[in-house]
């Protein structure tokens, strides 16, 4: 697909998204980011800076009505927006599985479901979900919200690629260690490392080519593109 002029909706563009941003604008499109609170989590590439909470529809709404007032069409969603946050067993509670299911898997659904009204309206379009490696085989352990949410994507992307076809191509990004938290102890980071044959985190570029490819490939759809060093194999 060329991309310049074409009109992309990025939710969650912060860290890794400002570089997706990056190469989006770099080939000429129309860059729609939504930020949670602040406008500088927008970033320096936006075209037009939206504010929205992800997961209430009135929200979504606007993204969309203003995006198209704006620019006339959608044509590319990348929906990257998420929390991640643990959920220790014994402190489990309803509250954690509904902010999880809200902010990932119920605004991946909204966006997807008005998006792709849009796009049937002028004849097709992409888009690009955000799942994680780990919960496509190994779950990570006092994440289960979390884990519940990321699965929750994978099965939209393939139930929206199956609805949305032939005119709009839907897939998914499972990223795995792309950057090292600020955080992680040095021991905490070569167990990582440990367990990803690559033995490096992979960088945003990684992720930023995984979206230029799914954006560029015309026969590819329902699909869960692993981005994770070999993490998953080991």
């Amino acid at each position: 697909m060329e991309l310049k002029n074409k009109t992309i909706i990025i939710t969650g563009a912060a860290r890794i998204g400002q570089k997706v941003a990056e190469e989006l604008k770099n080939r000429g499109a129309n860059l729609v980011i939504t930020y949670f609170k602040d406008a500088l989590e927008a970033g320096s590439f936006a075209d037009l800076a939206v504010q929205a909470d992800v997961s209430k529809k009135e929200d979504v709404e606007r993204v969309i009505a203003t995006a198209k007032e704006k620019f006339g069409s959608i044509d590319i969603l990348i929906h990257m927006a998420a929390t991640y946050e643990k959920s220790p067993w014994e402190a489990l509670s309803e509250k954690d599985w509904d902010k999880n299911m809200n902010v990932i898997a119920k605004s991946a659904f909204l966006f997807g479901k008005m998006a792709g009204d849009e796009m049937l309206k002028s004849g097709g379009g992409k888009m690009i979900f955000f799942s994680d490696w780990s919960v496509l085989t190994r779950p990570y352990t006092e994440y289960l919200a979390y884990n519940a949410a990321k699965s929750a994507v994978v099965g939209l992307t393939k139930s929206l690629a199956k609805e949305l076809a032939p005119s709009i191509l839907v897939n998914a990004i499972a990223p795995g260690p792309m950057l090292r938290p600020a955080d992680l102890t040095d021991e905490e980071n070569e167990e990582v490392l440990s367990h990803t044959p690559l033995k490096r985190w992979g960088g945003a570029d990684e992720i930023a080519k995984g979206v230029l490819y799914l954006l560029d490939a015309d026969f590819v759809t329902g699909q869960v593109l692993t981005i994770d060093g070999g993490r998953e194999i080991c």
